[in-house]
């Protein structure tokens, strides 16, 4: 059972790299990485390689598919798949992921109050390690608001409008947008009320309380919900509207948002801790709290309030949060704080996190993370929204001014790119194969104009979430060409 707020048995090394190396074979990818460090170097080798470990065979009876759960289960946990997408997708795993997700959506039912699988094994069976019945089995409830966000993301990445139109993901967003809300009484006008665990069904069991844990954190038992819970529904309510586009869709998205942004709210005046200055991670039936919930309000772009979003950031970036926390919590930090800007502390820990002696290294979410890291934080690259008038965007978050990096063999949408960084003044894109494709060179900064190619070009400006002054150009680059995006402080 992947279980990545709360202490977990360490599986032997020795076991791990037998069965993984035996799951390797035929899954190469083409993405490499090169840069002027040879620690990054070093760990993009070592990530590539672990994550490609856990791919299953091609003759895997379920289709394509990789290990997303305790290592040597021969399992994926709906949370863990959610948060290794990104790794897997630029891997050459799209088709995996889609795969698994598929697999999550379909099985989400009223018998379980339109939960899903909290993991599914290698047949293709709901896991005997978390599943006994519909009444007898283990769940974390932010994992289907958790899913559909995922799904979209990969919908970003992948142009892939399977995730947009297959009924299956339709009924599942339908049903969790929905029906999951109200059964599992997550409405803002219910939540603070509602018992730790709902819809119990048994009087004893294996898992019957641990059949719809309210958070991601599963030591304490004196809560209601957690942050992260909170956290999880808004993001996913607030993701549904992008992926809706049937009238019924589109409405239930105009009535999602509006439960999305109360949900917001109240978590930004209960879980926030005035006097400890940081999101509180679970919170009891008066209103109190305690450990951190900072990582996933941050992680599911939930946290609004600007001191309060500043707050969880000095918190998280303290090694007195990340030095203690496990594994699983560890390896969401790395690229969530390079998305605020906080360049410094996001190599702390993901040199921490990727370290030869780290315990539990070979946890199959840390090496996707690594590679998720790097590539969305090191060379910063991000799909566009599809409202948006760009499709990527580049932000280098080099370790330092004189740094450089590349990024070859990127697979995007119907692209195949190479991306480059020279220090924090120049960077370079690469359209190998597919379509034109509009690219959004964002510089760290603020400076008047950029030069495309040579050509000087009037800047347009912004500041992300964490407070990183940045400048951006647009430029389109067509199939086998080059652009090349410098600032005129080159």
């Amino acid at each position: 059972m992947a279980r990545p707020l709360t202490k977990l048995l360490v599986v032997a090394t020795l076991f791990v790299s037998l069965l993984a190396g035996a799951q390797q074979a035929s899954h190469p990818t083409q993405l490499e990485f090169h840069s002027s460090s040879s620690s990054l170097d070093e760990i993009f080798r070592w990530a590539r390689g672990q994550a490609l470990a856990y791919v299953a065979p091609s003759s895997s009876s379920i289709g394509p598919w990789y290990e997303a759960a305790l290592p040597g289960r021969n399992a994926f946990c709906m949370r863990d798949v959610s948060h290794q997408t990104e790794g897997a997708t630029v891997l050459g795993l799209a088709a995996a992921n889609r795969n698994m997700l598929g697999r999550f959506a379909a099985s989400v039912d009223e018998k379980r109050d339109w939960a899903g699988y909290w993991e599914i094994d290698g047949e293709g069976r709901p896991s005997s390690a978390d599943y006994v019945s519909d009444a007898d089995f283990w769940f974390n409830l932010p994992a289907n608001f958790d899913m559909l966000d995922a799904i979209v993301r990969m919908w970003r990445w992948t142009g892939d409008d399977t995730y947009r139109d297959d009924p299956r993901f339709r009924e599942f967003f339908r049903r969790t947008v929905n029906d999951y809300v109200t059964r599992w009484q997550l409405q803002p006008e219910k939540i603070l009320h509602r018992p730790r665990i709902a819809n119990q069904r048994l009087e004893s069991g294996k898992f019957v309380h641990s059949r719809g844990i309210p958070s991601y954190s599963e030591g304490p038992k004196d809560f209601i919900f957690g942050a992260d819970l909170l956290a999880a529904e808004y993001r996913g309510l607030r993701s549904f509207q992008e992926i809706a586009v049937t009238p019924q869709d589109k409405a239930l998205a105009v009535s999602a948002q509006s439960v999305a942004d109360q949900i917001q709210q109240l978590l930004e005046r209960i879980a926030w801790s005035q006097s400890q200055q940081h999101y509180l991670g679970v919170i009891r039936h008066d209103q109190s709290g305690f450990e951190s919930g900072d990582a996933m309000t941050l992680y599911f772009g939930a946290a609004k309030n600007p001191d309060h979003l500043r707050g969880a950031l000095d918190y998280i970036s303290s090694p007195k949060y990340w030095q203690k926390i496990n594994i699983e919590e560890e390896s969401y930090t790395p690229l969530l704080l390079f998305r605020y800007g906080r360049t410094g502390p996001a190599y702390h820990i993901l040199f921490d996190l990727s370290g030869r002696e780290k315990p539990r290294r070979e946890y199959p979410e840390v090496s996707y993370a690594v590679i998720a890291a790097l590539v969305g934080g090191t060379m910063g690259v991000a799909p566009s929204r599809f409202s948006e008038p760009f499709d990527v965007q580049t932000l280098a978050q080099l370790p330092s001014a004189g740094d450089n990096a590349s990024l070859l063999s990127l697979p995007f949408r119907k692209n195949l790119l190479d991306i480059k960084h020279t220090g924090s003044l120049s960077s370079s894109l690469s359209n190998r194969s597919g379509p034109a494709l509009r690219w959004r060179a964002v510089f760290q900064g603020t400076v008047r104009q950029l030069k495309v190619n040579g050509k000087a070009v009037l800047a347009s400006h912004d500041t992300l979430p964490g407070g990183m002054a940045v400048s951006w150009i647009a430029v389109t680059v067509p199939a086998r060409a080059t652009a090349i995006v410098s600032s005129m402080d080159k």
